[in-house]
């Protein structure tokens, strides 16, 4: 699912802003984080740490499905320098737990994980 474009977004060394939406019972909600936050696992599953994002728990305790936008100016997209992608998936707060600790290591200040199972990736630049 998360193909060679996509990871090199992800990877990329310069920080870019990802936007993850989220749907609660007053509308879209939006948070953001940055490109070098997130971890993929083995299993294609991307791990973002949560310090706040109270309300993105709420809404997906609800209705776990997101929406996120990937972009980086620096990657090359399909006719100049910069790409961007829409990703769709599913998704649960960890609080324990292998991932848990192995994020915990790396951002001492999480409270939870927001894990994400994409289940679309689309290329848009």
């Amino acid at each position: 699912m998360l193909n060679e474009k996509l990871l090199e977004v992800l990877s990329h060394p310069t920080d870019g802003a990802i936007s993850i939406v989220t749907n609660g019972d007053d509308g879209p909600h939006l948070v953001n984080t940055w490109n070098s936050y997130i971890v993929v696992t083995p299993e294609d599953k991307l791990l973002i740490p949560a310090y706040g994002y109270n309300k993105t728990e709420k809404n997906l305790s609800v209705h776990n499905e997101v929406t996120l936008s990937i972009a980086s100016k620096e990657i090359q997209g399909y006719k100049a320098k910069g790409t961007g992608f829409i990703l769709k998936g599913t998704t649960r707060f960890l609080k324990s737990g292998e991932d848990f600790e192995r994020m915990k290591e790396k951002f001492s200040w999480v409270r939870a994980v927001l894990e994400i199972t994409v289940s679309s990736a689309k290329q848009m630049l």
